[in-house]
């Protein structure tokens, strides 16, 4: 009786955690999250119930990641004394290196709700669809199932960043303030690139969620065969959902048809039927954005 009681206070505890996180991210992100794509898609994920994490190398911004460590490099250079500045550079000089062959693998969606320059840009110049996501159960699904899920921060001071303090107290004194070793400084190093973007991507207004320390050989990295070659990182949905005893439909608070989309919202109704989602259909509706 006495472990049985443990772990139900254990399995009680988890929960206060669970919905304490979803309650700090709808605060912070607001209530729905906006992911604009095209049908085919759009098909992967609630037909499929796949996600597909693509690799950070591949994202529009062609400085993603490397404009943040260049600037964390320059600030932890003014930081250190002489004799350690050649340390500095071999440090950095690894992160590159990891970079180059172990991109983090990243799933976005934006703050910005039937916004024209989503429509424009994400969704086939308007012609696709988008998930509308309720940022609680998003949130409850990702939270103890290591992923991290952050807005992306586009203007940003990097001499005042965690991580320069860091840096400049692991080549100064040694000190690896929590982390076990080097390696794992880098990794939270690289983790913190993910969501500082170039200023000039702030109208997106992005959310980002991505998969801790993914190894080459995990499982769930994986090629697909589109108009190229593309290595994803692909999360079931469906067993995960099943493992957060989450019901698949609830992610979704609603199905918008892009503006220019000549989808007939009747066939899209009987299309989700026809994967088995009646639950969805009373969700879908034509974007109101009044793009030409």
């Amino acid at each position: 009786p006495r472990k049985g009681g443990e772990k139900m206070d254990m399995k009680d505890i988890i929960e206060k955690q669970r919905n304490e996180s979803a309650s700090r991210a709808v605060k912070k992100f607001g209530p729905e999250l906006w992911h604009y794509t095209n049908f085919n898609a759009f098909d992967g994920i609630v037909n499929n119930k796949e996600i597909w994490f693509g690799s950070a190398a591949c994202m529009n911004d062609k400085s993603e990641s490397k404009d943040f460590i260049n600037k964390l490099e320059t600030v932890v250079l003014k930081g250190v004394t002489h004799s350690n500045r050649k340390k500095v550079t071999e440090i950095f000089d690894m992160i590159r290196a990891r970079l180059s062959g172990r991109y983090p693998f990243i799933f976005c969606v934006s703050r910005a709700c039937d916004d024209a320059a989503q429509w424009e840009r994400y969704a086939c110049r308007g012609e696709g669809v988008a998930i509308v996501f309720s940022t609680e159960w998003l949130n409850k699904l990702l939270t103890n199932n290591d992923f991290i899920m952050d807005e992306e921060y586009y203007e940003y001071d990097v001499k005042k960043h965690e991580m320069k303090r860091i840096l400049v107290d692991y080549i100064e004194k040694g000190k690896l303030n929590g982390f076990p070793d080097l390696e794992g400084i880098v990794d939270n190093l690289l983790l913190c690139a993910t969501i500082h973007k170039h200023r000039s991507f702030v109208s997106e207004k992005e959310v980002r969620m991505a998969p801790l320390l993914v190894d080459e050989n995990d499982r769930c990295v994986q090629y697909k065969i589109m108009s190229n070659v593309k290595k994803v990182y692909i999360v079931d949905l469906k067993s995960l959902c099943e493992k957060e005893n989450i019901k698949f439909t609830d992610l979704i608070e609603a199905i918008v048809i892009g503006p220019r989309s000549q989808q007939n919202i009747a066939d899209f109704q009987w299309y989700l039927k026809k994967i088995r989602l009646p639950e969805l259909v009373e969700k879908v509706k034509q974007s109101d954005c009044p793009l030409r």
